[in-house]
Parts: structure tokens; sequence; C-alpha cells
């Protein structure tokens, strides 16, 4: 990455890359992988696919950069975790089973059965986080807890739903 690009604002990488900029491809691929690839390695342990999946999040980022605008989301990072989240789930799980998007919005599919029987602290943060979209931080201050506790019950749900996974569709 070039060093006069590396504290570049997100309005400016976007403009950039609805530009077709190729520097600024790379910068958005340099800014976001590493937190998006733990994302999508925690839903897809095969670190092969896992990396398919960073694949397809940013080539589909680049191709649509332009809806990011009028997709509501507040950050770039946040519209690339939620696909990164749908990429990786579909990625899991075979294809004659609920994907994506679908299994998102169904709640009272796969995923439900899976959150189900979480205790009632690893449930409401899978939920939040995985269902809702919502930021550590936020979950954080919902629930009157430390990011770290946060994090910590997240990682257990997040062993939990890679064994669900592993033992339901492997």
């Amino acid at each position: 990455m070039r060093r006069d690009l590396a504290h570049i604002g997100e309005q400016a990488l976007i403009d950039r890359l609805l530009a077709g900029d190729p520097v600024a491809k790379e910068l958005l691929y340099d800014r976001y992988a590493g937190a998006l690839y733990g994302v999508a390695i925690q839903l897809v342990p095969v670190r092969s696919r896992a990396d398919d999946v960073i694949v397809r999040v940013f080539t589909w980022a680049i191709q649509h950069i332009g809806s990011y605008r009028t997709s509501g989301f507040q950050t770039l990072f946040s519209w690339l975790l939620r696909k990164t989240r749908e990429f990786a789930i579909k990625e899991a799980i075979p294809e004659n089973t609920l994907a994506g998007t679908e299994l998102v919005k169904n709640e009272e599919g796969v995923l439900k059965r899976f959150y189900v029987c979480l205790p009632t602290s690893e449930q409401q943060v899978f939920r939040l986080c995985y269902l809702k979209g919502l930021s550590i931080t936020t979950i954080a201050r919902m629930m009157g807890t430390s990011e770290g506790q946060v994090n910590e019950i997240l990682k257990v749900a997040m062993i939990a739903f890679r064994k669900f996974l592993s033992d339901n569709w492997n």
C-alpha cells in the first residue's frame, strides 16, 4: 500500500473505488481484510474455504460499491461485515439447506435451532451480533457489560456454532 494513501478517509476511499482506482482496491483490502478474515474463519474453519469467502466479499464489494451509500449502513466496515457473514454462512452450510440472507431472515430455521440451545447470555449476544448485525460496543452498552466480556461470550458461542455446523452438516 502506498504511504500517501494510508490515512485516506472512508468517503475518499469510496469515491476512488467508484472511479475505478486500482490503488483504492488495494487499500480497501489492506484496511479491512484482516478483521473480515477473522469473522470468516470463525464460521468457516477450513482456511482455503475462508480464503474463498474473503475473495468473494471483496469482489462483491468492488462490483457493488455504488450501493453502499443507499444501504443504510453507517460505516463501510459494517457493510462489509454483513456481507462477510452472509458469504461465510453460505459457505459453511451446504446448498440444499437455507443459506445466506435466507438463513438470517428466517430465524425459525437452522440458526434458531442452534441458538435456542445456548445459555441466555450467549444466545442474546449471538442474536444481536450475527442476526441483527450490532457491533460489540453496542452490545456491551445494551447489556451493561464490558466489550471484553461480550467478546468472551461471543467466542464461546462461536465455538459452539462451529461444533453445531460440524455435527449437523459435515
